[in-house]
């Protein structure tokens, strides 16, 4: 049990998915439901790339092409997270946004320092997830300077952390535990690792159940799988409610045989499938957002062979059908599993508490499908304009010239 939970890992820079990987999570982390976002910006990551002033990045695009860059270059990108439960993080005032940017800031030096990073060489970003019950910062961080591959870091590396931090940010509290308890101190430096164990006992005592809470939370997961938010944060509960009878209603109009395929459905049923597509984005604002933003990558990827308006549009309806139709094979997925659920059941009847699992299951699927294909389709995207060497190629530029010529003409 822990007054703070400190989590650090990193991938493999020689694994092949490793660069891609680290580009993904910080799109992930600047700008998942939760991630706090700066006012004029869709993302909220913040960090140093160099030493001198914090920095709001003008994009996180920014920050994960360095990443995966560096990965690219054999270095080593650690991930790692830093919560609070929610009242304590209150104690110790970080009630705003711009409290935990400062939090972090003091205190990044001593992540790097135990990591072995020079402040000088030492880069790193970080997002603020202000997430019910357990607020946490997520920071991604590296040597800009490290010429030997890593390939392991001790356990102890990331508990020395975590009580260093634990010292640095209760000083106060833990000195008020040390003068009750009659082992007054002349100094913070003075406190070992015994009196902060101590100390979080005595923090346990006090909320046994919003310490288990936080525990049970983070202390069996990394960074990773802290990703993946409660439903709550994803999902309305009212859209799931009117989803769930529709689905099954939608799976009785299924043909009596062959496979469950989009592409192999009769007209008819097609129609009823693509009804629910619809509902379903227009129903989730986050599904909706995921899917502009796939489509909005392609669609710069078009642009960068051709400018010609009536191509591009042509171009944004195929990748938009393209989209639609990875989720309706989503929900046919689905209905693949209440029917065979209905050949386990004797009743073949699946209780309302099971649909509503069910829709729900559904819908984090879809958020997590259009999640990964718009971060890849950014990733493409971001690939193929530096290859180009801009926003338009020599052929697209070429049309918009005759493009402007001909109007010219034409006066």
């Amino acid at each position: 049990m822990s007054a703070l939970i400190y989590k650090q890992r990193f991938f493999h820079p020689n694994h092949p998915k490793t660069a891609v990987s680290n580009y993904v999570h910080i799109g992930y982390i600047a700008t998942r439901p939760g991630a706090v976002r700066h006012q004029d910006k869709n993302h909220g990551l913040f960090g140093k790339l160099q030493p001198g002033s914090l920095q709001s990045f003008d994009s996180w695009q920014d920050v994960a092409r360095i990443a995966r860059q560096i990965s690219r270059e054999g270095k080593n990108m650690y991930r790692s997270v830093i919560s609070f439960q929610t009242d304590m993080a209150l104690e110790i005032g970080l009630f705003q946004f711009e409290d935990w940017q400062t939090y972090i800031e003091q205190h990044i030096a001593t992540i790097a320092a135990q990591n072995q990073i020079k402040t000088g060489n030492l880069v790193w970003a970080a997002a603020f997830h202000n997430e019910k019950n357990h607020p946490h910062l997520h920071v991604v961080f590296w040597d800009k300077s490290q010429s030997i591959m890593k390939n392991f870091t001790h356990p102890q590396i990331p508990n020395r952390i975590r009580k260093e931090l634990i010292k640095d940010t209760f000083a106060y509290k833990i000195k008020q535990f040390c003068a009750e308890r009659d082992q007054a101190k002349t100094g913070i430096r003075d406190i070992t690792d015994t009196i902060i164990e101590e100390f979080e006992q005595y923090l346990k005592q006090l909320r046994p159940q919003a310490f288990r809470s936080l525990n049970q939370r983070f202390q069996h997961e990394d960074e990773d799988s802290i990703l993946r938010f409660p439903s709550h944060h994803l999902l309305q509960s009212t859209s799931v409610k009117e989803l769930a009878p529709k689905l099954l209603k939608l799976r009785h109009l299924m043909p009596k045989s062959g496979k469950l395929a989009y592409k192999l459905l009769p007209p008819e049923v097609k129609a009823h499938v693509d009804e629910l597509v619809q509902e379903s984005l227009d129903s989730n604002p986050y599904l909706k957002q995921m899917t502009a933003d796939y489509v909005r990558s392609k669609l710069h990827v078009a642009a960068l062979y051709s400018s010609n308006p009536s191509h591009l549009k042509s171009q944004e309806q195929k990748y938009q059908a393209e989209a639609e139709k990875r989720i309706a094979n989503r929900i046919l997925a689905t209905i693949r599993t209440i029917i065979k659920l209905e050949w386990e059941m004797t009743s073949n009847i699946i209780s309302a508490q099971h649909q509503q699992a069910l829709t729900e299951q559904l819908l984090i699927g879809l958020f997590a499908m259009m999640e990964g294909l718009a971060m890849h389709a950014q990733l493409d995207a971001d690939d193929k304009a530096h290859v180009f060497g801009g926003d338009l190629s020599k052929q697209a530029k070429k049309e918009w010239l005759l493009a402007k010529k001909d109007k010219g003409l034409e006066r």
